[in-house]
């Protein structure tokens, strides 16, 4: 148990018991933000189940158990059941990533119960429990301070402002603030979703959340297939009931079009693009909460990023040092003189330790980089802490029974408590204007003249006197310039938003190579704006400083009205409504709030802009190797419907497919869609392209045409093997010689097919210098099991198959080799057209 300060002993009897915390957190609920209700297993089924194609392809299944063919039937009835089973799983692996982070985040907290101080994690307090807060405590709940001791907070992610808020008896302290200095004893008075933050997340999650836009797209994709299928199907049934009077054979030939045009796979593809889209992208420390925005990630123009910790390593340290006689800028390999020490070891004196404040921090890194630090300089008989009027630090130290008083604050704080003349005054102006415009934050530092016989009731009742200034720079992530560059090359726009000074921002943004670093807006010139100023300004300016989160908002919104498809980062709780507002809201893992993760579409777990980047750069790639697979898709289901149904209209001899023939080709189509195409590697000028318009569909013109090309090719090539063997290899054989070579045809053209379609633009033969492992299985397990289909007695059989000599078996994959090599010269040339 920890020891009981004397202070807050009397408080020990107010804490509640066991059963008093059981009966409060029934009462008043847990101590957690639910930002949505979660979905139960059944609602979850339902939902999953109600989805259109899943409807089609339970359908599909009950109209072939209607025409006997239970083994078409069970294939596609495993093929939703996994549809279920991935969604399922990757549904559960998003929430308990999520339920992680939060357990991260979540605080821990000293209670008084039973007596006794315990410390427990911040979820577990509850209603009426007595906390007892310190320095770098984070606040669990929200409650009444009634006890304090110089107790002050930071509500910076409720409020957005960032100084600093002193706290006395009886006043509210709300969850998520930070405790900056001081002690005090808290009670309880709201938890969970009843708190400033958990109603803001509960707000926020309750606006819906738009479709993105290849949902939109696949959704219409579906209707307009739906529509071909039915048109075709009743086409077909009309024709056998007009011409041959066979209404019912026309009506079951007419639905079974329509199943064999309808591309039941594309459930499967779009689910495990984007679940292994997702888990690609966990593994470069990005959290995608939902899988298809990856989608619109891809499709992003502008980037909007916050300075400090995403582009900059928010890691203060030292970088010049200003005295009366010198300026100095700090090496490892400096060496300081007495003045640049003496000035070190003040401003180290005028720091607690340890501390929480960055700068703080960076003062003790810097001096115990250069010197031994002395005990003495950690113990102090009296603060006064930096507040909204006194913009210093000042600590008394006791040395030798006289007491010496150690100030650092803002320069223009420190030169009032030292009362310089005017002439003073102006040139320490000067020296830190020219420090703040090359991008660093200052401090200055003095100390008392004399030393004090008694310890000093006031800060200002001490003369100080004034030793120098500190420049603190916040470095940027060394992979920030490149990431920037990569942006520009691919089209995307990059604005910073900080609520840094306009100096501090335009350095920043010259050392990451920022577009127009000259031109910066701060939050209260945008607000002297009129509508139609501040659109011209969005359009133009890149740099936003002094802002606040309701300015954040108006910008993507700004944006959002011209036609821009924007990525905005956020941490805190007034970020929500802009991440939300934003098309892909990008929340921070290491120092956001629950509430902004909650808003977001994706979390950065390493706070890095460059993260970002890397999450358009497998956007972009996900959704080029979704329209790979959507163009094969297309064309390798027409050479399927036309063997099948050419024979039965026109009366050929032989009928070259039957639903085990079905089957096989389903067993190289699902694999070859998912696992070949989404490891695809990604072309060269992926990164070098612009953004995809939002008007543009998945299924453009030229993939349209394209696989139409590829699907009328390979279905002439498949006839042309017919009638070649019918009526020149055939021999004495009989015409399963011909049903034999025909398949074997159909197989090895959707084998070169998917080498044809590892490129949208470039030539089949150009890409096989990029490797893809999986289609060395895929070949092989596919000849391997048609070989088994042909040769085994038995199986052959079964699939209604006789052995082929070595020119029947020839001829068929030459035939096949001849078509895809045509459309893959005809590809480019669509493509060069095409596009100009």
């Amino acid at each position: 148990m920890p020891s009981i300060p004397k202070q807050i002993s009397e408080y020990i009897l107010m804490g509640l018991t066991q059963e008093q915390v059981k009966k409060n957190r029934t009462k008043y609920g847990a101590n957690e933000i639910s930002s949505s209700k979660k979905k139960g297993i059944f609602q979850m089924f339902i939902g999953v189940v109600t989805e259109p194609m899943i409807l089609l392809l339970i359908s599909i299944s009950i109209v072939y158990l209607l025409l006997g063919d239970r083994g078409e039937a069970l294939l596609l009835l495993l093929s939703v059941v996994g549809i279920i089973t991935i969604t399922f799983y990757q549904e559960k692996k998003t929430e308990t990533a999520i339920s992680a982070l939060r357990s991260l985040a979540s605080p821990r907290t000293n209670v008084i119960r039973d007596k006794q101080i315990i410390r427990i994690e911040g979820k577990d307090v509850v209603y009426d429990d007595l906390l007892i807060l310190n320095e770098g405590d984070r606040v669990p709940a929200d409650c009444e301070l009634i006890s304090d001791r110089m107790f002050s907070c930071d509500e910076s992610l409720l409020t957005g402002e960032s100084v600093p808020v002193s706290k006395s008896q009886s006043q509210s302290v709300f969850c998520g603030s930070l405790v900056v200095s001081g002690e005090g004893v808290c009670r309880v008075n709201a938890v969970g979703n009843h708190t400033e933050i958990g109603k803001i997340g509960r707000k926020i999650a309750d606006e819906t959340v738009g479709r993105t836009l290849l949902e939109i797209e696949v959704a219409r994709l579906v209707r307009n297939l739906f529509i071909v299928a039915a048109s075709l199907c009743v086409i077909l049934a009309l024709y056998f009931g007009i011409v041959k009077s066979q209404w019912l054979h026309g009506l079951l030939s007419g639905l079974t079009l329509a199943i064999g045009l309808m591309p039941e796979e594309l459930p499967l593809v779009l689910t495990i693009f984007f679940a292994l889209g997702a888990f690609r992208l966990s593994t470069k420390n990005v959290l995608v909460r939902r899988s298809s925005i990856i989608e619109t990630l891809g499709a992003a123009t502008v980037l909007c990023s916050d300075k400090t910790g995403t582009i900059t390593q928010n890691k203060m340290k030292v970088g010049i040092v200003v005295t009366k006689s010198e300026t100095v800028t700090l090496h490892p390999e400096s060496n300081l003189s007495e003045d640049v020490n003496k000035l070190l070891q003040i401003a180290y004196c005028a720091s607690k330790h340890p501390s929480f404040d960055p700068m703080d921090i960076a003062i003790s890194d810097c001096l115990v980089s250069f010197h031994e630090v002395e005990d003495s300089a950690l113990l102090s008989v009296k603060d006064f802490p930096l507040t909204p009027d006194h913009l210093t630090m000042v600590r008394v130290i006791k040395e030798k029974n006289v007491y010496h008083s150690y100030a650092k604050g803002s320069p223009e704080a420190i030169f009032d408590l030292c009362q310089f003349d005017s002439i003073e005054s102006n040139f320490w102006i000067t020296k830190t204007n020219e420090l703040a415009k090359d991008g660093y934050r200052v401090l200055g530092v003095a100390k008392s003249k004399t030393p004090a016989l008694d310890v000093p009731e006031d800060r200002k009742h001490v003369e100080y006197l004034f030793y120098g200034l500190l420049a603190f720079l916040d470095p940027i992530r060394e992979i920030v310039p490149l990431a920037v560059k990569t942006a520009y090359d691919s089209g995307i726009r990059v604005i910073m938003i900080t609520g840094d000074y306009p100096e501090t921002a335009k350095n920043i943004a010259d050392q990451i190579g920022l577009k127009d670093s000259h031109l910066v807006y701060t939050g209260k010139t945008l607000a002297s704006l009129n509508k139609a100023e501040l659109q011209s300004v969005i359009r133009t300016c890149n740099i936003f400083s002094r802002v606040s989160p309701e300015d954040k908002w108006r910008i993507v919104r700004m944006l959002k009205a011209d036609g821009q498809i924007v990525a905005m980062t956020g941490d805190g709780v007034n970020d929500a409504p802009a991440l939300r507002t934003a098309n892909i809201g990008v929340a921070m893992g290491e120092r956001g709030t629950d509430v902004a993760r909650e808003a977001a579409d994706i979390v950065l777990l390493d706070d890095s802009f460059s993260s970002i980047l890397e999450s358009v750069r497998i956007g972009r790639q996900i959704f080029d190797n979704l329209k790979k697979a959507l163009g094969y898709l297309i064309g390798v289901h027409i050479p399927i419907v036309g063997i099948t149904f050419l024979p039965i209209i026109f009366d050929w001899p032989i009928v070259v497919l039957s639903a085990i023939h079905i089957v096989f080709m389903e067993m190289v189509i699902d694999p070859t869609c998912t696992i070949v195409f989404e490891r695809e590697s990604q072309e060269s000028d992926l990164m070098k392209r612009k953004p995809r318009e939002t008007s543009e569909p998945l299924l453009d013109r030229e993939l349209f045409i394209n696989s139409l090309i590829q699907g009328a090719i390979s279905l002439l090539s498949v006839v042309s093997s017919y009638w070649i063997t019918e009526l020149f290899l055939k021999g004495n054989s009989g015409p399963q010689v011909v049903s034999t070579a025909t398949f074997v045809t159909l197989v090895f053209s959707n084998l070169f097919l998917i080498l044809a379609n590892r490129s949208l633009h470039e030539s089949m033969w150009s890409r096989m210098r990029i490797p893809n492992p999986i289609i060395r299985l895929v070949f092989a397990g596919t000849i391997g099991v048609l070989f088994l289909s042909m040769y085994l007695p038995g199986l052959n059989d079964m699939f209604h198959f006789v052995p082929l000599n070595f020119v029947q078996f020839s001829s068929a994959i030459l035939v096949a080799f001849i078509g895809v090599l045509f459309y893959d010269m005809t590809k480019v040339l669509v493509s060069k057209l095409l596009r100009g």
